[in-house]
């Protein structure tokens, strides 16, 4: 990965280290593609963090090399960002998804993507990932989403913050929801009064993003995460392309589906479906290719090979179970689904 001055970081052009192969636009894959699809290729872009780009496996053991090596004359190009965030996404989706002309567009969503939604420092939320990385952020003025961009866009402003923390930590955790709650001070706080307030905010005012097992519906990184989701369809719709919402579960997801516990992303699961956007939950190619749960034998944090060869497995179906698997399919959908949300054609 590399320094963006726009997304934060992003794929360097023409890598490679073991297995994981970058082409010359940056993204991953053994092959480049050219700007629009050949006559009757149904091309696919895909947009996520690390389980879009299916890290943890080779690219030919990729969901998205598998997905386009089992449905003849389809294209999948994978624009998944390790450790990155769907605000991240829809940004790479403008700023290079949209000249390659894909028919549908997969938007990724990890189950833990909510609180990177309202993260700015990667270290401010995970401390000990090893990605002392910065990041734009939306949020939310009235009602509106608003993007702040990202608070470190260069090797410079890295050297700033090392040379005086003190000053540059406040500047790059204004908009970061863990900073705020963690780390801002008060020449005030030894005073119990002013403990027990930030203790009755934190509770009550700020939100938590998990409460009772799932996410808390009005925390901001759940209204967040749902509006940028719901902008980034609307864009994809707008350019003429089918936007399908993809949720990747983690393995501690896949454990509570299995032990009849609620899951975690449930409540997003609701919320995208109540505004109509054409969702998968990945959960299903679990129960449908592995219904005794196999795969939890194992220690995994990104999905093992035979991960990534349900996940292909049960998008190949799904397309051809909802006749998407040729360009031709897709066009009435598209017009569809504007019509049903209102989305006018980009100019």
């Amino acid at each position: 990965m590399v320094l963006d001055p726009e997304l934060g970081w992003t794929l360097g052009t023409k890598r490679s280290k073991r297995g994981y192969r970058t082409n010359a636009a940056g993204f991953r894959a053994t092959r480049e593609y050219s700007p629009s699809p050949p006559p009757g290729v149904l091309r696919l872009a895909a947009f996520g963090d690390s389980f879009t780009h299916a890290s943890g496996v080779a690219n030919p053991v990729s969901w998205a090399a598998q997905l386009e090596r089992r449905t003849p004359g389809l294209e999948v190009l994978n624009f998944g960002i390790p450790g990155s965030a769907p605000d991240q996404a829809l940004l790479r989706y403008r700023r290079e998804g949209i000249g390659y002309h894909p028919h549908v567009v997969l938007l990724g969503f990890m189950s833990e993507n909510v609180s990177r939604m309202v993260n700015t420092f990667r270290p401010f939320y995970f401390p000990n990932s090893g990605m002392a990385f910065s990041k734009p952020r939306f949020g939310l003025r009235g009602g509106e989403l608003v993007l702040w961009p990202n608070p470190l866009p260069d090797a410079a402003a890295y050297r700033r913050l090392l040379a005086d923390p003190e000053r540059e930590l406040p500047r790059v955790g204004e908009h970061d929801y863990f900073y705020q709650r963690r780390s801002r001070r008060s020449r005030l706080d030894f005073l119990p009064s002013v403990r027990m307030a930030w203790v009755l905010r934190e509770h009550f005012l700020d939100q938590p993003i998990v409460r009772g097992g799932v996410y808390n519906t009005r925390s901001e990184a759940f209204r967040v995460s749902v509006e940028v989701v719901d902008r980034f369809y609307r864009e994809v719709l707008a350019q003429g392309s089918l936007p399908v919402v993809v949720l990747f579960p983690q393995r501690g997801d896949i454990a509570d589906h299995r032990d009849g516990r609620p899951l975690l992303y449930g409540p997003l699961l609701d919320a995208f479906r109540e505004r109509g956007l054409l969702t998968v939950d990945l959960m299903a190619a679990f129960d449908r290719y592995d219904p005794q749960r196999t795969v939890m034998r194992r220690k995994f944090i990104h999905y093992p090979p035979e991960g990534n060869e349900w996940v292909a497995r049960y998008l190949a179906d799904w397309l051809r179970e909802q006749r998407l698997d040729t360009p031709g399919a897709v066009v009435p959908r598209v017009a569809g689904a504007r019509d049903r949300l209102r989305v006018k054609p980009a100019s």
